[in-house]
């Protein structure tokens, strides 16, 4: 178990405007906001965190998030994954615990960051955790861009595919859950600087997915298990949803109320 001393806890968001579907997306205005400021925002409101920061390698993001107030470091743009970016951010902040929060997502619960750093918090042996959420469609088990992975008795990640895993051969068996990856994680400061000096390994190339790294190298990920749905922004047509829901439903449109009066 963990000492007593108290662990700060920052979270950081990875962001830049070069994207293949939508260009600029950081930026783009929800309900006159840019985007990133719903994420940062929403990120403060979460008790657990002492600090939010957005790293990013382009100018008018570092702006616009100094311009509302907020903190952001610049890091190269020459890095593939965010791991590598939050990992050069972290240089520039003192922290024991990160974690890593996409900037695309600005319907997310503070809640949520709770449950991932949790783990951490409490027991020093877990070097990172990752949120899951249970896959009940069964047509999400045939998504490659689906991150699918199952869980040890413990709770900690056995394998990451985008393949259909398990296998059931045993078919309507119960009680075997399948669980996809949703892009939130969380890292001790220093694992993750160790995780992005390793070696990119096989089964992290063949399968593009970051976190087989982790396992390849005889590190253990802890999976941490929500079913809060997320809504995340991937194309232009999203931002109308994402006003709609913020509108209309009453949970959303009260945090983002809240957030208007961050500064």
């Amino acid at each position: 178990m963990n000492a007593n001393k108290k662990k700060k806890v920052v979270a950081v968001i990875p962001a830049r405007m070069a994207a293949s579907r939508f260009p600029g997306k950081p930026l783009q205005p929800i309900l006159g906001l840019p985007m990133i400021e719903h994420v940062r925002r929403r990120a403060l409101l979460c008790d657990v965190l002492d600090e939010v920061v957005v790293a990013t390698c382009d100018q008018k993001i570092l702006d616009t998030v100094k311009q509302h107030h907020g903190r952001a470091v610049m890091t190269s743009d020459q890095h593939l994954r965010c791991t590598d970016r939050v990992e050069e951010a972290m240089g520039h902040l003192q922290a024991d615990i990160v974690v890593i929060l996409q900037g695309d997502e600005p319907l997310f619960e503070g809640d949520i960051l709770r449950k991932l750093v949790t783990p951490l918090l409490n027991d020093d042996k877990i070097l990172c955790t990752n949120l899951l959420s249970t896959i009940t469609d069964p047509q999400d088990l045939q998504d490659q861009d689906i991150i699918k992975t199952v869980l040890d008795q413990q709770g900690f990640v056995m394998y990451f595919s985008r393949a259909a895993i398990p296998f059931f051969r045993v078919k309507g068996g119960k009680g075997m859950p399948v669980y996809r990856q949703t892009g939130l994680s969380a890292f001790r400061k220093d694992f993750l600087h160790k995780f992005s000096g390793l070696q990119p390994t096989p089964l992290e190339i063949t399968e593009s997915i970051d976190f087989l790294r982790i396992l390849e190298h005889r590190y253990s990920v802890f999976g941490v298990v929500s079913d809060v749905r997320t809504v995340g922004v991937d194309r232009p047509d999203d931002i109308g949803i994402i006003e709609k829901i913020l509108r209309e439903d009453p949970k959303q449109s009260d945090l983002y109320n809240q957030i208007l009066n961050i500064r």
